[in-house]
């Protein structure tokens, strides 16, 4: 298991010397992902796709504060549309991860349903070439409430 972060390009330099502070090693980066591993194994590894297109920078202008920790702090979090998003450019990149990047786009549909920026969500799979996989998607999870 791991987590996935978005993060600002203009960030990374900082984020490696946290994420170093903290036991973890970057074992990957590239022009749009850097892959930590912590040197144990419970605390896992942690993936960060680099925000500096214009798409993944409005993913992070969206991005929302909710409370956290017992509202002691808050966690910034991307939209569901966004999240989406993110889930059909890995499955592309990486087709190994089509089965479970797809089991988690249709629980977010399910779960917001007629809420979502369907507009948005077909732009992501046009840019994959997925166009007609979003218009069945939304067919199926864009119930009226």
């Amino acid at each position: 298991m791991d987590l996935d972060f978005l993060v600002h390009r203009d960030d990374l330099q900082k984020l490696d010397c946290s994420l170093t502070t903290l036991g973890y090693s970057r074992v990957f980066q590239s022009e749009n992902v850097s892959q930590y591993r912590h040197s144990e194994a419970a605390w896992g590894s942690v993936d960060f796709v680099h925000a500096f297109r214009k798409i993944s920078l409005a993913m992070l202008d969206r991005a929302k504060d909710y409370p956290a920790f017992g509202g002691k702090q808050s966690l910034r979090t991307a939209q569901p549309e966004d999240i989406i998003g993110l889930k059909v450019q890995a499955m592309s990149n990486d087709p190994e991860r089509r089965a479970q990047e797809q089991n988690d786009i249709e629980r977010l549909m399910d779960q917001y349903g007629n809420r979502l920026d369907w507009g948005r969500i077909q732009e992501f799979y046009d840019v994959f070439g997925l166009g007609e996989e979003a218009r069945t998607l939304r067919g199926r999870f864009d119930h009226a409430e």
